[in-house]
Formats: structure tokens, sequence, C-alpha cells
């Protein structure tokens, strides 16, 4: 006589009453792992973009309080950024300011 092997109804309660415990804990925390992501990717973007203004002010000779534009610094961002539209994070866009006041999302 074969033996035949199966699950009760206990024993898949409790196996779904784990992973739902799993997926209760994993997921807040995944999206806010996302959320810091999002917040130190910003500052890297920020800082970038304020290095290539200053590189770009000091190569040209500008003062501070000068306007600049994208295709002014472009040469200088690097990393496979091609367009101010590359840095937009989460929705939110960049804005480059003048030189001597720091870029902000």
């Amino acid at each position: 006589m074969k033996k035949k092997y199966a699950f009760t109804l206990v024993e898949v309660m409790i196996v779904v009453a784990i992973i739902a415990l799993l997926a209760a804990v994993g997921i807040p925390s995944f999206l806010n792992s996302r959320q810091g992501a999002e917040t130190n990717m910003k500052g890297v973007n920020v800082s970038t973009i304020n290095a290539a203004k200053d590189q770009w002010a000091i190569l040209n000779n500008q003062a501070a309080g000068t306007s600049v534009s994208w295709n002014d610094i472009a040469d200088y961002v690097g990393g496979g950024i091609t367009s101010q539209s590359d840095l937009d994070i989460g929705g939110c866009s960049i804005t480059l300011n003048d030189i001597g006041t720091t870029a902000a999302y």
C-alpha cells in the first residue's frame, strides 16, 4: 500500500501567515529604502551640478551671481548625463541657480 503525502489545512494556513508576516515587514522597508535612495541621489546630483558650475565659472572668469544655463555646464557634468532632464528624480527637476548659489530640487 502506497502512502499519500498531503498538507493539512492548518499547515497551509501557517505557511500563508508566515508569508503575510514577511510581506508586512518587507514592503514598508523596501519603500523606505527607495525614498532614502532618491534623497541620496538628489544630494549627489546637486553636488555634481555645483562642481560643474564652479569649474565653468573658474575657467570662464565668471563672478558670483552670474546666471548659468545647462549649455554652459554640460561639458563639465560627465557621468553619461547629456541633458538636464537626466537629473530628474521622483518627478522633481533640478534648478541650476546662479554661480555662488547652490543648485536645488
